[in-house]
């Protein structure tokens, strides 16, 4: 029987039964007795009545109309109000589905059948509540012993509300009161002892196991001495059956033997202290009696007191871990141990498996809540540790980058004057990227200086050229072979002029799609118009008109 899934299951029982007619009529007898209860019949000589005894237990009393003084029923409103009242305070840990259901079978229902009720107000009061709680647990939030907790705290608290959760269910199937849920209620006290220790649920749960134990151990000894009996009349109404029926009956035992010993093997197996067992097994009985009586001394011998004392200081502890007040947690953790005579526990975080594996002088495992408070904190100082090497790795970066900073903005302009008398070529070498910026850089500066014209130029070597013509017009052939001569001069003076153009930097020649390269232009007239001269100066012309 798997307890963790019942939870649910009696949570919407104690729902049902909170829904269940709460009818309350009297009956006033002559006599002067008044029987209370619920009247199921009501006839011209006769009145049935139905009075509880106990929670399942009712007796149906029959009365004569003779002897009823007087019959009082309670109004049908008053009978749904009264059930009604019975859904607030809601219990722990009721899920979304069970809030709806309560709305709709509750005041829902209430206000559709009595809307002009004495109790609308009070009943739409109930709604609210119901409504408002339902919205909390559809955001995640969780009603735990009347304490409302936040998906934060869910997370921040896991320990201390996993107990909590652990002990309410050991508490309810500690209320079924028959042998396989006492059973139940103790595997629960199993985990709460060695996974919550130092819990404040762990000395509730002590409580509870000090009566539970004994309860179970009573039922069984009755179990151990009439298993034998039901054993044997088993057999021979076995024997007295058909044939058919003997084989279903047998069948059926079968399955639920084997049922029972896989279940064992598998309690065991997962090493489960208080395992199931057969009930028609006398040696599966006698162990679990022989365990309830080890174990009780054992359970009794806690100190809740103590115990108490020391899950409060824990919870402190969790408290202030949650606050980032981790040396104030530290002290409350150890003087925690030290109330039951635990040693201070070391770095927990890399052994959880060993975490029950001390002892206090009561001989209780120091379960997991101590463990993980230790663990919590040792995390939270890792942490700080983290984010004090990661602060210190960025000073030390911004110190680094500030330190470069400076040393750049002390030689300033010494990289550029390195450049500049760097030849064109080695710079263009060492770095492309840059000689295309200084290449860019250059022709920007050569489009800002005066633009050299080089036609006027020529035009200035053509009138030097005249002049020596006018002077030397007697002497043709002689003129002809200075022509040729001056041509040839003139010819250096442009290679000359050329030169000293060449030496001035000229711009990146830019590489046209169609046509001459830009620079060709300027030589090729130059050329063309030195040839020119050279010849009109071999043909004569120009001279007669200098003569007249």
């Amino acid at each position: 029987m798997n307890s963790s899934k019942n939870l649910p299951f009696l949570c919407l029982a104690t729902f049902l039964l909170a829904a269940l007619p709460l009818r309350a009529d009297e009956i006033r007898l002559k006599s002067g007795q008044t029987l209370t209860g619920r009247i199921t019949y009501d006839a011209g000589d006769i009145v049935k009545i139905e009075i509880p005894i106990s929670g399942s237990i009712k007796e149906t009393k029959i009365i004569g109309r003779a002897d009823i003084l007087a019959i009082l029923k309670d109004a049908p409103d008053d009978v749904e109000f009264n059930k009604i009242q019975t859904l607030v305070p809601t219990a722990s840990l009721v899920s979304v589905e069970n809030y709806r259901k309560m709305l709709e079978t509750g005041p829902e229902a209430f206000l559709r059948n009595f809307p002009e009720s004495k109790h609308t107000a009070k009943v739409k009061e109930i709604r609210a509540t119901l409504a408002e709680e339902l919205d909390k647990v559809e955001r995640g939030f969780m009603k735990l012993e009347g304490e409302w907790l936040s998906p934060q705290d869910k997370v921040a608290f896991k320990e201390l509300i996993e107990s909590k959760i652990r002990f309410l269910r050991m508490e309810a199937s500690a209320k079924g009161n028959n042998y396989s849920q006492l059973i139940a209620a103790m595997r629960e006290y199993e985990v709460i002892e060695e996974n919550y220790f130092g819990s404040p649920a762990f000395p509730k749960a002590v409580e509870l196991a000090k009566q539970v134990v004994p309860t179970l151990g009573r039922q069984l000894q009755s179990m151990a001495a009439a298993v034998d009996y039901q054993n044997a009349e088993y057999e021979k109404a076995l024997a007295a059956s058909t044939p058919e029926a003997r084989t279903q009956l047998t069948a059926a035992r079968a399955r639920e033997d084997q049922a029972y010993s896989q279940a064992i093997e598998a309690d065991k197996k997962a090493g489960v202290k208080w395992v199931q067992f057969n009930p028609r097994n006398k040696q599966g009985i006698e162990e679990a009696l022989r365990l309830a009586a080890t174990e009780l001394p054992r359970i009794q011998a806690f100190d809740t007191e103590a115990l108490s004392k020391q899950a409060e200081l824990l919870v402190e502890a969790d408290k202030l871990i949650a606050a980032d007040n981790i040396a104030d947690a530290r002290t409350k953790v150890t003087e925690a141990m030290a109330i039951v005579g635990q040693k201070p526990a070391g770095d927990t975080s890399k052994s959880s498996k060993s975490k029950s594996s001390s002892k206090s002088k009561d001989g209780a495992k120091a379960g997991s809540y101590i463990a993980a408070l230790n663990t919590k904190i040792n995390d939270r100082v890792a942490a700080e540790q983290e984010k004090a090497k990661a602060k210190a790795a960025a000073s030390e970066s911004e110190a680094l980058t500030a330190n470069l900073r400076k040393t750049e903005d002390g030689k300033g302009e010494a990289p550029a004057e390195a450049e500049a008398e760097k030849p064109e070529g080695e710079a263009d070498a060492a770095n492309p990227e840059e000689a295309k910026e200084g290449e860019m850089k250059e022709e920007t500066a050569d489009a800002e200086k005066p633009v050299v014209d080089e036609f006027a130029a020529l035009g200035a070597s053509k009138s030097s050229k005249s002049k020596s013509a006018e002077k030397d017009k007697e002497k043709s052939k002689e003129t002809s072979k200075k022509s040729k001569s001056k041509s040839k001069s003139d010819e250096e003076e442009d290679e000359e002029e050329g030169e000293e153009v060449e030496k001035k930097p000229r711009p990146a020649p830019v590489v046209e799609e169609e046509g001459l390269p830009f620079w060709v232009i300027p030589g090729g007239i130059t050329l063309l118009a030195v040839i020119g001269i050279a010849v009109m100066k071999f043909l004569g012309l120009g001279g007669k008109k200098s003569e007249d």
